[in-house]
């Protein structure tokens, strides 16, 4: 099996946990990279809400050929984020499994924000296997250990056969 940890983070919490997670299951790892720089938390938020796609990079690899994909990132007033929403539209999930990995503020487990990503992930082909989400603290970077810890339970809990 071949796994790919695709991710997007702004302030390097998603990235800490892409990365440990990517040392946990052996996975490929690619950052979703928006053109345009974000200023500020509040607009950052704002486009959430509304549900807008950010202009991103291109997507320099396929998802062809990997099994499952772990896609991840922040999750900024109870929404996925403009680069998340612009990767999923790209995306085709054709007969993969994909999990779904999200840093966040707040200890409430964002359902609606995994309902509303497992919807467009099965409008893309994709079947969603699992979602995790990693509580942080805002402006306090999340450590490697912290999200290693966590993480390695959630990955244990998956059947082996999802996972390598």
């Amino acid at each position: 099996m071949k796994n790919l940890i695709v991710y997007y983070s702004w302030k390097g919490n998603t990235e800490v946990a892409a990365k440990e997670l990517s040392e946990l299951i052996g996975g490929d790892l690619k950052r979703i990279e928006e053109t345009k720089p974000r200023k500020s938390f509040g607009m950052a938020a704002c486009s959430a809400v509304f549900g807008l796609k950010s202009k991103i990079g291109p997507m320099d690899f396929s998802l062809n050929g990997y099994d499952s994909v772990f896609l991840g990132g922040p999750v900024w007033a109870g929404r996925s984020t403009p680069a998340v929403n612009a990767f999923l539209e790209r995306a085709d999930f054709s007969e993969k499994k994909v999990y779904l990995f999200v840093t966040q503020a707040d200890e409430h487990e964002p359902q609606s924000v995994f309902q509303s990503l497992t919807q467009r992930v099965k409008l893309r082909g994709g079947e969603v296997s699992g979602c995790f989400f990693l509580q942080t603290v805002m402006k306090s970077p999340l450590s490697p250990d912290k999200a290693r810890k966590s993480l390695a339970d959630w990955v244990k809990n998956l059947t082996l056969d999802k996972v390598n």
